[in-house]
């Protein structure tokens, strides 16, 4: 099939399912432990701003003119009156040396007595509809990585919880969250208490900066982008009839100079000629770092090489047709090579989550990687019960628990694809309908 031909015609399937996700080791909205363990979370990077709004489109796609109202900032810190730390656990103050946009942001700081944990939390005048938007913030910390909660809780305590992992030593920047936790049965029309969570882990001290609680619409129905990371044969001796007999689109990253007859060719990788047969057969071509490597650590010259010259490829091969797309490696990265991300390319992908809303952060939308196929299921259902956004990404396959889990998450999707409620979209799709 031609890829242009193909993209252009091709309409999205469609699927279903519902569940709830359980949270991480950590005190509920009561205090109380509840043992269970997150599967979610992520990392962050720049971003640039909303897009444009779309035209009508009679198959379910959302439109900017269609936006909820609660769309947009919801409290951007200059005022910290209204917040509190709960239960005196950890501090919170304003710090005016940094801010996201206006004069300060909200700093929140651990304390021996902590348990590793700082929780704020604001009390509504008037309850709010979030039935139809999720949460996010800009984000930044002084560890190595940080994972955040936002809980949306009820008159009851009931709550949906959203949360994210993010790298350390970044600006403050906006973050894509995902739904990791349900508790009870929350009337999310009726929102009363908004609760923002730095879990540090065990007895951990550190920072957590945090600015701009805001709210991103989020889709009629659900979402879910499938792809292959690395560029391995096996994507394409074994995963491209799988997926064909899906009839679901899907998208395959690879890192241009280990492709064979690459620099850093292995032989474990796909040749450029099986790289189009997949375009051919209506793949998305992205890419990853020139080598496949981290990008969190190396120096500025090999971070710009390995970010920038995957566009040149994806040119002189004519994959970049339909837009540039990136994910990162292991989903670590620098500040540095964030930014680089963020001018060369439309859209990137990174971190652990899933069931986010629309990406108020186009180069951090999040993705849930290799997941087994309890969190396949899971993760489908709560896309459809949550009205989220779900990336799945698959490796190496060539492992038994490595193909059950790609073979879970297929044959869900096709199982929900005849039930008609969620979509499964394309990059360019994702990029041109669901950014905010």
């Amino acid at each position: 099939m031609d890829r242009r031909a193909y993209l252009a015609t091709s309409a999205a399937t469609v699927f279903a399912g519902c569940t709830e996700l359980s949270g991480a080791d950590e005190p509920d909205a009561s205090g109380d432990r509840d043992g269970s363990e997150s599967t979610d979370g992520g990392e962050s990077t720049d971003d640039d701003g909303s897009t444009d709004g779309t035209t009508d489109d009679p198959d379910g796609s959302d439109q900017q003119d269609d936006y909820p109202e609660l769309a947009g900032s919801f409290d951007d810190f200059e005022d910290l009156d209204e917040w509190w730390e709960w239960q005196d656990i950890g501090f919170l103050e304003a710090d005016r040396s940094r801010s996201y946009d206006g004069t300060q942001c909200a700093l929140l700081t651990s304390s021996p007595e902590s348990e590793g944990q700082v929780r704020i939390r604001r009390r509504l005048d008037e309850p709010i509809d979030v039935r139809n938007v999720a949460p996010g913030l800009a984000l930044a910390t002084d560890t190595d990585q940080g994972v955040v909660r936002i809980q949306l809780q009820d008159e009851d305590a009931h709550y949906l919880e959203y949360s994210t992992q993010f790298p350390g030593g970044t600006s403050l920047t906006h973050d894509n969250f995902g739904v990791t936790r349900v508790r009870g049965d929350p009337d999310l029309s009726e929102v009363v208490v908004l609760q923002v969570i730095r879990w540090f882990g065990g007895d951990a001290e550190g920072r957590q900066w945090v600015d701009d609680f805001h709210f991103v619409p989020k889709p009629e129905r659900g979402k879910v982008l499938l792809q292959l990371h690395g560029g391995y044969e096996e994507h394409y001796t074994d995963a491209l009839s799988r997926v064909s007999s899906a009839d679901i689109p899907a998208a395959a990253f690879v890192p241009p100079e280990r492709l064979r007859g690459g620099e850093s060719a292995e032989e474990d990788r796909l040749t450029r000629e099986q790289v189009g047969e997949l375009a051919d057969e209506g793949w998305t071509i992205g890419v990853q770092s020139a080598a496949g490597r981290h990008l969190e650590a190396a120096d500025a010259d090999r971070v710009e090489a390995a970010v920038v010259d995957p566009v040149d490829w994806l040119a002189d091969e004519g994959y970049d047709d339909v837009g540039r797309f990136f994910a990162y490696p292991y989903s670590q990265y620098s500040e540095a090579a964030s930014e680089l991300v963020r001018e060369n390319y439309d859209l990137a992908f990174a971190g652990r989550s899933s069931a986010q809303g629309f990406a108020r952060n186009p180069h951090r939308c999040s993705v849930l990687a290799n997941p087994t196929p309890e969190e396949a299921t899971a993760a489908l259902e709560r896309t459809v019960r949550w009205n989220g956004i779900t990336t799945f990404a698959f490796h190496r396959l060539s492992s038994r628990d490595a193909r059950a889990g790609f073979e879970a998450a297929l044959s869900r999707i096709e199982a929900h694809a005849a039930a008609g409620e969620l979509d499964v979209i394309t990059p360019a799709e994702m990029a041109d309908e669901y950014v905010y």
